[in-house]
This record gives C-alpha cells, sequence and structure tokens, in this order.
C-alpha cells in the first residue's frame, strides 16, 4: 500500500473546521434558496451513556434527566428562532433525522418533545417524511422502538461496530455483545422498513477471522444496510496514540467486507455503505438543504452553511453545551462558511463522485455552465491512475476507486479550504 489510503473521510464539505466566526448571521434573504431543494430537519443529540474511545463528534457522556430536559427546551427555543425569520409552509422535507450522541438515551416523553417540533413549528407530516434515528445497544429499549414505530419511524441505525468483546473493549464501547443481540432483536421484533447496522474494521487485536465473525452475526439480523468504517484514531479521543493501526491490514479488511458482502447480495453504495436493495431514486448531491438544532449539527440553506463553533474536545463540549443551553438568540456569535461558486462546484464533484452513482456531466454543465473536464482537468489522471471510469455521461469510481475515497476526496479540497482547516486551533 504506497499510498496513505486513509487520508480523511469527506462526509461533507467543507469540514467545520473551514468555517469563520460572526456576531450575526442574515438569513432572511435565505427564503427562495430553502424554498427551492428538499430540506431535512436534524436534531442533534451531543448526550451518551459514555464517550467511546475513538469519537471525535460533538457528545457529552450524561443522563441527567433534568440537563436533557434543559437541553430540549433550548432546541424549542432554536426552533422558534428559525421560524421567526423563515417561514416553513413551503419547505419540501423530505426527511427527519435524529443523530448523535444517542438519541435513544432521551425519555419517551422527551422524545415526544421533539417530535411536536417537527410537527408544529416547521409543519412536517410525520406520514411523509422518512424519519431515521441513531441508537446505542444499552439505550435500545423495546419500548421505545414501539414508541418510534408509532410516530412512523422508517430507519434505525445502531452501533454495533463489533461482536467479539475484546474488540469492543479496545474501542472503549461500554456495551456487551449479549446487549447488542438483545437490542437487535428488539429491533427486529418491532419491525422497521430499513435497519443500518454500524461496524468499525481495522480495530487493534482484530483479524481477519474476527472480522468475518462479525459480519456473519451482523447478518443473522438481515439488516438492510451496513455501514462499514475504517478507525481513525483522531486528537482529542480516548484511543488517540494508544496503539498503531495496520494500515495494510485494515485496507485488505475493506476489500475482505466488500466480497463477503457482495456474495451475500449486498450492493456497495460508497466506500462505507452496503445495501439490499438500492434506492432507484438517483439525486444527485450538493444542493439538498438542512435545517439543524442542537449544538453539534450543521446546517445548509443553498451556499450557506452554518453551525455552532467546533470543537471535539471533551472538556470543550460541555462549555458549549452550557452556552447553548442558555442561549436565547441562536443565530449570534456562530460559525458560518458561504461557498463560492468554486466551492460549490467541489462539493458537488466530491458528494457525486464518492457515491457509486457518480458525477453526471450533463448535469454539471446545466448546472454551471461549465465542462467539468475543463473545471477538473484532474479527472483525466483519476482515469489514468485506474481509480475512475466514464460510463456514458458520466465519472464513476472503480473498484480501486471506490477503495481510495478517503485518499481521492481530500485532494478535491480547495487550496482556500485547506488553509483555513491547517490555521484551525482548538486550544
Amino acid at each position: 500500500m504506497p499510498i496513505n489510503v486513509f487520508k480523511q473521510y469527506m462526509y461533507s464539505y467543507p469540514h467545520k473546521t473551514a468555517y469563520q466566526y460572526t456576531k450575526k448571521l442574515g438569513l432572511k434573504n435565505y427564503q427562495k434558496e430553502l424554498n427551492k431543494n428538499p430540506a431535512t430537519l436534524y436534531f442533534h443529540i451531543p448526550f451518551c451513556e459514555t464517550k467511546c474511545g475513538y469519537c471525535n463528534l460533538f457528545s457529552i457522556p450524561n443522563n441527567n434527566s433534568e440537563k436533557i430536559d434543559s437541553y430540549i427546551e433550548a432546541l424549542r427555543r432554536h426552533s422558534e428562532s428559525y421560524t421567526n425569520i423563515l417561514k416553513f409552509e413551503d419547505v419540501h422535507f423530505e426527511t427527519l433525522v435524529m443523530g448523535g450522541g444517542t438519541p435513544l438515551i432521551l425519555s419517551i416523553k422527551q422524545l415526544e418533545k421533539l417530535f411536536h417540533i417537527a410537527q408544529y413549528n416547521f409543519k412536517i407530516d410525520l406520514n411523509k417524511v422518512y424519519i431515521s434515528i441513531e441508537t446505542s445497544p444499552n439505550q435500545t429499549c423495546f419500548k421505545k422502538l414501539e414508541f418510534l414505530k408509532s410516530q412512523n419511524a422508517n430507519r434505525i441505525s445502531i452501533g454495533i461496530q463489533s461482536f467479539v468483546q475484546t474488540e469492543l473493549d479496545m474501542l472503549r464501547r461500554f456495551h456487551s455483545v449479549k446487549q447488542s443481540k438483545a437490542a437487535l432483536e428488539h429491533i427486529k421484533k418491532v419491525g422497521f422498513d430499513r435497519v443500518n447496522i454500524d461496524l468499525i474494521y481495522g480495530i487493534n487485536s482484530q483479524t481477519m477471522d474476527s472480522l468475518q465473525f462479525s459480519l456473519e452475526e451482523a447478518l443473522l439480523y438481515e439488516p438492510d444496510e451496513i455501514f462499514a468504517y475504517p478507525l481513525y484514531q483522531k486528537p482529542h479521543t480516548a484511543i488517540y496514540k494508544e496503539f498503531d493501526i495496520d494500515r495494510e491490514l485494515q485496507y485488505r479488511m475493506y476489500f475482505k467486507i466488500c466480497e463477503f458482502l457482495r456474495q451475500r447480495g449486498y450492493i456497495q453504495i460508497s466506500m462505507r455503505k452496503f445495501v439490499k436493495q438500492q434506492d432507484l431514486k438517483e439525486m444527485s448531491c450538493g444542493f439538498e438543504n438542512m435545517i439543524s438544532l442542537g449544538c453539534g449539527g450543521r446546517s445548509y440553506i443553498g451556499n450557506l452553511h452554518f453551525s455552532e463553533r467546533y470543537t471535539s474536545r471533551k472538556s470543550k463540549c460541555r462549555t458549549y453545551l452550557e452556552k447553548y443551553i442558555s442561549r436565547k438568540e441562536f443565530f449570534d456569535n456562530i460559525s458560518f462558511y458561504v461557498l463560492n461558486e468554486d466551492e460549490m462546484k467541489r462539493r458537488f464533484l466530491i458528494k457525486n463522485l464518492l457515491h457509486c452513482k457518480g458525477v453526471d456531466l450533463v448535469e454539471y454543465k446545466n448546472v454551471f455552465k461549465r465542462d467539468l473536464l475543463v473545471d477538473f482537468p484532474m479527472i483525466d489522471r483519476f482515469v489514468d491512475e485506474g481509480w475512475v471510469f466514464r460510463r456514458d455521461k458520466k465519472f464513476i469510481l472503480t473498484s480501486l476507486g471506490l477503495s481510495l475515497s478517503d485518499f481521492i476526496g481530500p485532494m478535491l479540497i480547495s487550496d482556500d479550504v485547506a488553509k483555513k482547516m491547517e490555521m484551525f486551533c482548538d486550544d
């Protein structure tokens, strides 16, 4: 493996470390953009039972009900700040997502409040949107799942990571294999349209055999999706520099996962995502809107991205949480990024090329009035390297290119964004 395959996970662009700070964010001029494209409403629930060893997200160990209530009240005020500026009657919400953190750490009464905010503040019809919720084994109880089913929740995503206890311990995941299996049985019994299981590969002490064991165990529950994540060790996480990841073995594990799941009838959608049935609705990525509530989420309206200040430090997460809970104004002193045309092109390219459907040359020209290869001549190099192939009017990653997604994606970051990311300081 001559290159650093696992360089950076490009789940969005630009990264929040490139955002700048503003004293006052103006949203009034973005109503037309908000109405133009499908939207997602996202609730970020930062609370977890414990902080996982690899987690560099905005999450805080806490199960204090009063603290959670205070946070939900802040979410309500946050929603009213949106509705005081923007009108949502004509916004086409397609998706409602609850992520974190661990959303199911909330009680049923607390979850009810979130659904109420979605329905009455954002005019969302729970019968018409696709509802997705994340959970962890220890928080997945039958009554909460039944409640979610009653609210027409479609998708449950559960972070299992491994079915080998020593590997869970290495990751500092504080659930047992027994608890994982009990949670999956509950999910299967209640029955949801779509179930996702998250797994991690590249764990210290993990072998090809133990990886296959986890895959086999996962398939016993017939998940509709499997997300397989390569392990990263990020600064400010508990396992940072605690052990060396064997990157060559990890890369071989990736191909093991691909082959194993392919033989079991799964279709690979991206480097991480495998599904039983591909969504035939082939929408391009890059122009969807997202309205986020909470101190760890980010919002997108057209070319405007904004969020609470980014941090991965545990102590700062707590500080920012307290500030969020006490907020009266939610668009003051936050971070934002206004993408220029070049950045919008890069976002479009990154989000589509790293997906199995690829980037459409005709759509690119219709949107940007430019030829993709003129703007990004490096695509020719990707073709020469065997990472990308052309099919009709699309450029699509080869199987080799998919395996290099975390290497190819960072190559498409603009110099300006890269410079701002390098200058970011979380001290």
